[in-house]
């Protein structure tokens, strides 16, 4: 565990070109910046585990090795949860777990409208409610199949666009939208049937 480094307001990839010219501090001040989102991102696409520590080490060790194949045409986030992303398909591969999923040509109508999301109020629900919605937020999350589950993730819990997402992903960015829309649409139904009253996923509220 990395003790606090102080974060001199550097943009990622300077951060990155002072680790190139051998200041490892600028990687440790990278790791303190992302290592929250990195490590949310994979428990959620692979679950709560011993395992999720680990493939969080191999995320940054392949990060650490990566450093020189990264041109900086893209923002360091896209291809830092690219990596994040490979290493979890990796690690689903390898336990026989990835799902393929086919998706229709129409999105449901709830899930419409995921271009220029926009903060809903705060909803009002008091605290206890908010740890319970929390809790099947997480469950709801957890049940998305594999391919939109991680399109929702990142357009939830990192600022990438759908635009950036689909570079990290490799694929059209049309896909990452009907992705985004299907977990959306999935996640509020599921909330519905537990609940028995509709509830709006929080952008970036995760």
């Amino acid at each position: 565990m990395l003790g606090s480094v102080a974060d001199d307001g550097a943009s990622d990839l300077e951060l990155l070109e002072r680790y190139r010219r051998g200041d490892a501090r600028a990687m440790d001040r990278l790791v303190e910046r992302h290592a929250g989102a990195v490590y949310a991102f994979a428990r959620r696409m692979v679950g709560d585990g011993p395992l999720v520590e680990d493939l969080v080490q191999e995320v940054w060790l392949k990060v650490l090795r990566g450093t020189s194949g990264f041109d900086g045409r893209s923002r360091f986030t896209t291809w830092l949860f690219a990596v994040t992303r490979n290493a979890c398909l990796d690690h689903a591969r390898r336990r026989r777990r990835a799902p393929v999923v086919e998706e229709a040509a129409d999105a449901p109508a709830d899930g419409a409208g995921v271009d220029g999301l926009a903060d809903p109020s705060p909803p009002v629900i008091d605290r206890v409610a908010r740890r319970e919605l929390s809790g099947l937020l997480e469950q709801a999350v957890a049940a998305l199949p594999l391919e939109q589950r991680e399109v929702f993730l990142l357009r939830e819990q990192t600022d990438m666009s759908f635009q950036e997402i689909s570079a990290a992903l490799g694929v059209p960015r049309d896909t990452v939208k009907s992705r985004m829309r299907y977990a959306l649409g999935h996640v509020r139904r599921f909330l519905r049937e537990r609940l028995g009253v509709d509830v709006e996923v929080p952008p970036r509220g995760l």
